[in-house]
């Protein structure tokens, strides 16, 4: 009998082993998903239930094992009292496995809810992303066209009145020659001189502001443009108590910018750094290379008196100025603007009143 049963007794024997081999090589796979995508509440009921189908593999492959090996020993006897105890373990593993799908079902409609209330979260928070999108584009067209605007009418202007300031200040230099320069006379053609310097300087930045024209595009390492910048300033202004921090990001590549145009923004957002701080503060200048965006970010942060909330939305606005009267036209960060968006960049400032701003320039990397 032994011997006719023998292929029926290997196959069972051979299968067994495998059920148990499959029960855990599936118990290893679901703990490798899990790991891959722990939120996922379907992960953990197949983990559990692998458990219980390795128990159940294990229970019944021992079963059977045992059987035929207590069957050859011709302990029948000792078999008998042990097969109810191996169909009972398989009885509770089927139970078990049971218990966790009726657990699931009730689980899986709470996943499902939560799912859903997420969903809604995230369609509510993209809605106000693209709002807020919006109003920045709408925002931006409004200034570009402002800009235009303002700049066609600012060149009509600026070239009518640029000639007749030409002649005076021609005329009034004429008349300085033939004067004692201690003489009264001399004083006041001296006062004409530098008033009609000043409103020369004002029709310079109103043509620099209605100038609209391509950037031109120079090989330029700009952490040695800045530097050049903040090293004139610090040569010919008074920063005794003034402290300037350079913070230069070395692997900034090359890029393919218009060098004098660069150095007129960063020179605007410096000295205007060095107005805000007065006498005694710090400035910082950084630089940051962003790789997986492709784009260079440059901050210029002062400790100074910082600008009002009200005042940050018109910072931009041509002519807008918190400067006394006689010390700024309101057109430097006008132009910089022009000239950091003609670059494909963008241009931001933050400001704590009473404790600091900082200007954020971004431009993209043109190699």
């Amino acid at each position: 009998m032994i011997i006719s049963g023998t292929p029926i007794v290997i196959v069972d024997v051979i299968g067994s082993i495998s059920m148990i081999f499959l029960a855990f090589a599936c118990i290893h796979q679901v703990a490798i998903l899990r790991t891959r995508d722990s939120s996922n509440v379907i992960w953990i009921y197949l983990y559990w239930v692998c458990f219980a189908i390795a128990g159940f593999a294990i229970s019944r492959s021992a079963g059977h094992l045992l059987k035929h090996l207590l069957l050859m020993a011709e302990y029948q006897k000792v078999w008998e009292f042990i097969r109810p105890l191996s169909g009972s373990i398989n009885t509770l593993m089927f139970i078990a496995v049971g218990s966790f799908t009726l657990y699931f079902e009730r689980s899986w409609k709470i996943y499902e809810q939560i799912l859903s209330d997420k969903q809604a979260i995230e369609s509510a928070h993209n809605l106000a992303r693209d709002i807020d999108q919006r109003k920045m584009m709408e925002h931006q067209m409004s200034q570009a066209d402002k800009l235009a605007s303002i700049g066609q009418f600012s060149s009509g202007i600026a070239h009518e009145i640029n000639n007749p300031l030409g002649i005076i200040l021609g005329y009034t230099q004429l008349l300085m020659r033939g004067e004692n320069p201690e003489s009264e006379k001399y004083q006041d053609l001296k006062t004409i001189e530098k008033h009609v310097r000043t409103c020369k300087s004002i029709v310079e930045d109103l043509l620099n502001f209605a100038r609209t024209s391509k950037p031109s595009q120079d090989v330029v390492r700009l952490n040695d443009v800045i530097e050049d910048v903040v090293s004139f300033i610090q040569q010919h202004s008074k920063l005794e108590k003034i402290q300037i921090i350079r913070d230069y990001d070395q692997s900034i590549p090359s890029m393919f910018l218009d060098e004098k145009k660069i150095r007129q923004v960063i020179m605007n957002l410096t000295m205007n750094a060095r107005h805000a701080v007065g006498q005694n503060g710090t400035i910082t200048i950084s630089t940051r290379y962003c790789s997986d965006d492709k784009q260079v970010i440059i901050e210029v942060r002062d400790t100074g008196y910082g600008i009002e909330q009200k005042n940050l939305s018109c910072i931009f606005d041509p002519f807008f100025t918190t400067k006394p009267t006689g010390e700024g036209t309101g057109l430097g960060l006008s132009v910089g603007y022009g000239i950091i968006k003609n670059h494909g960049g963008h241009i931001f400032v933050k400001s704590e009143p009473g404790q600091e701003t900082t200007f954020t320039v971004v431009l993209p990397i043109n190699t």
